[in-house]
């Protein structure tokens, strides 16, 4: 019995030992700054160490980055107790101004399983890069558009939309938004650019606060500084409609219908110098409940249109003026125009006629 209780402690031991025994790496870096560089140097590499502080060799299982201009590069032999071992990550800056932090995830055969390695920097872009990705151009300031789009966005609903810059210059910018619209608010983020970085322009647009429907245009200015002598005009796009989705079943059944008696107004030939030309447009409400003409416009400036009321009753009709000037229609060849009716009907909020003429 002696021996037997001696023998199992021992082998509780070598099992205990067994157990034990494992690779341990310790990172000597998990993180690496590359500074500013010139986009035209092309890929930049780094490396990162680690030491096998176990009692087993370790491998590296997988090195796997979050991004696709990120690439890690290690060996997959087995690393020795007391050993080390490297992952080289590279980037490719091509295309990529402005700052960046970019992942690589290393897997282990051994204690820890997964370590996180990060990279970071500032790419400076070369012109051709600056110009593809940032073609607005105000001095040291660099935007990506002109035009800000929101989309549809319905009443007593928001919406959200981002103009990317760039700071192509050797000094620190304070990019400064102006003569906004009551309705929108903005967010400039970083509000301090360093050189070679970019920013974001956040908007939120108020649907609430606007008194229109259909599309409505609007603009705000963005200058590098506040005291930079020049602004750019930046142009907000969007089309405000009306939210329907709170109706029941019978509310939609009784809804009013639109509808119109022609879905184009075909003019034919026209004389450029000939007098303005009118035309009837007939709105029918065929559902039943009150229709209720939000707006009728058309864009183009050669069209106008007037409404002699804006609510029709089931079953009722009213008529919209419709007058084209063709010594208005640009290019003085061909006119397409399109006129847009926004109105209460949850099937068809907006409904389009469209205006065609042969100018000669």
């Amino acid at each position: 019995m002696r021996f037997s209780s001696i023998f199992s402690v021992i082998a509780l031991g070598l099992t205990a030992f067994s157990a034990s025994a494992e690779g341990r790496a310790v990172w000597l870096e998990q993180k690496h700054d590359f500074g500013a560089f010139d986009e035209s140097i092309g890929k930049v590499f780094c490396d990162f160490r680690l030491v096998n502080t176990g009692d087993e060799p370790i491998v590296i299982l997988n090195a796997r980055a979050n991004c696709g201009c990120t690439r890690p590069e290690y060996s997959r032999e087995p690393i020795a107790p007391g050993d080390t071992a490297t992952v080289r990550v590279g980037f490719d800056p091509t295309g990529r101004p402005g700052r960046f932090m970019k992942y690589v995830n290393v897997d282990l055969d051994g204690k820890p399983t997964r370590t996180s390695l990060t990279i970071q920097g500032t790419v400076i872009g070369t012109s051709n890069t600056l110009k593809s990705r940032f073609p607005v151009t105000l001095g040291p300031m660099k935007l990506r558009s002109k035009i800000i789009p929101y989309g549809e966005v319905l009443k007593g609903h928001t919406g959200a939309q981002f103009l990317e810059g760039y700071n192509a210059s050797s000094d620190t910018l304070r990019p400064v938004v102006a003569d906004l619209p009551p309705y929108i608010k903005v967010l400039v983020e970083p509000a301090v650019v360093p050189p070679g970085d970019g920013f974001v322009i956040s908007t939120v647009l108020n649907a609430s606060e606007i008194d229109s429907w259909g599309v409505v245009t609007d603009s705000m200015t963005v200058s590098p500084s506040a005291s930079y002598p020049e602004k750019i005009t930046v142009e907000t796009v969007a089309i405000i409609g009306e939210d329907f989705s709170g109706l029941t079943q019978k509310q939609r059944e009784n809804a009013p219908r639109i509808d119109t008696d022609v879905t184009a107004i075909d003019l034919e030939r026209i004389s450029p110098s000939a007098a303005p030309v009118k035309r009837n447009l007939t709105i029918t409400n065929k559902g039943k409940n009150p229709l209720v003409i939000r707006r009728i416009s058309c864009p183009d400036k050669a069209v106008d249109v007037k409404l002699k009321t804006t609510e029709i009753k089931p079953g009722k009709s009213t008529k919209a003026e419709v007058t084209v000037d063709p010594s208005k229609v640009e290019g003085g060849k061909l006119l397409n125009a399109r006129i847009n009716i926004v109105a209460n009907d949850p099937d068809h909020p907006s409904t389009m006629v469209r205006v065609v003429a042969e100018v000669k």
